[in-house]
């Protein structure tokens, strides 16, 4: 068993007995190691390297994010690292905001959410980019800052293994852009969804 997977199945049972503390969890593990199978929560790689930077501390008040295709509504989190252990909270609270330019900011935006699969112990936020894979282009993504609604329609969709560069196409460009990833397929650590989407 790799590294990657010792930690992926010791952070799920961290999370599992946190929030039911059921002596009935351990018989889950067991199976899910047996059978080889890595359910559950996914850590997500911070794998970009930045090309934007927060400069001003206190800037962001409030931000969230709404996709009415799919239902999503929450919170951004904006974190100041690219740690990845550092957007482990921040991604238990809503979507984390990866250093790089701001929602309604000349560059590219990149926003990270956990998935997880059907019928998964799900908490607030776990499943919140579960169903990236059903936008299409031209779907809206709504980004409210310190009340300023942006509008975003979606431009692309690629899957990449995980570690795999993400296209130069879609971190270069004159306007407005955000990159939305998560793990896929939903649960599973070995691939990643990225969807692009450009100013309105």
């Amino acid at each position: 068993m790799n590294k990657r997977t010792r930690e992926n199945l010791l952070y799920m049972g961290e999370e599992l007995l946190s929030r039911l503390k059921r002596p009935v969890l351990f018989f889950y593990l067991c199976v899910a190691l047996g059978a080889g199978l890595v359910w559950g929560f996914q850590r997500v790689d911070a794998y970009l390297t930045p090309s934007y930077r927060i400069e001003e501390e206190g800037k962001i008040a409030t931000a969230s994010i709404v996709i009415p295709k799919i239902g999503v509504e929450a919170p951004i989190a904006f974190v100041d690292s690219t740690n990845p252990d550092d957007f482990l909270e921040p991604l238990k609270q809503g979507v984390a905001h990866f250093p790089s330019a701001l929602p309604g900011e000349q560059g590219v935006s990149v926003l990270l959410g956990h998935s997880s699969p059907f019928g998964w112990l799900r908490d607030t936020y776990d499943d919140v980019f579960s169903n990236l894979n059903e936008l299409e282009v031209s779907d809206r993504i709504l980004i409210t800052m310190n009340g300023t609604v942006n509008t975003y329609k979606v431009s692309g969709k690629v899957f990449l293994n995980r570690g795999q560069e993400i296209p130069l196409e879609y971190q270069l460009g004159d306007g407005q852009r955000i990159l939305l990833i998560s793990c896929w397929p939903p649960g599973i650590d070995n691939k990643r969804i990225i969807i692009q989407a450009e100013a309105a």
